[in-house]
């Protein structure tokens, strides 16, 4: 978990770590990666693909990049690899919005958490007037 104000690298500090959990064998759609707004969740997965797109185009790069993830051995082709896992698993990868990630366990687990199976998520004029309802 990283916790921590707008603007002081937190992006950064979650691409890296995404890539790192990959450098070491996760795969990409067993990791959850959560924010609070679409566009914060849709900067970080295009940086994961700069990042990674980048290491495996520019030696360089990957060297500095492995060194940082702690993976000295890693070179441009791993993380090429690593870019076609990504891409590969795009439609079930767990990187969005905290309220999305929970939308989808309720939905799954609806039973086991006493609800009768029926919801909805509601846009934020509806639960205003509901909150007000209630």
């Amino acid at each position: 978990m990283i916790l921590a104000s707008a603007g002081s690298g937190k992006t950064y500090a979650l691409t890296h770590r995404f890539v790192q959990l990959l450098a070491h064998g996760a795969a990409p759609e067993r990791i959850v990666a959560l924010t609070f707004t679409r566009k914060a969740a849709g900067e970080f997965f295009d940086e994961i693909l700069k990042k990674l797109a980048r290491a495996a185009t520019e030696p360089g790069f990957a060297r500095q990049l492995a060194e940082e993830i702690g993976r000295p051995e890693n070179g441009s082709a791993d993380f090429l690899r690593m870019l076609r896992e990504v891409v590969t698993a795009m439609p079930r990868l767990n990187l969005g919005t905290l309220d999305g990630f929970f939308a989808r366990v309720v939905q799954a687990f609806p039973r086991e958490l006493g609800l009768d199976g029926e919801f909805q998520n509601l846009d934020a004029g509806t639960a205003r007037r509901e909150r007000r309802r209630v």
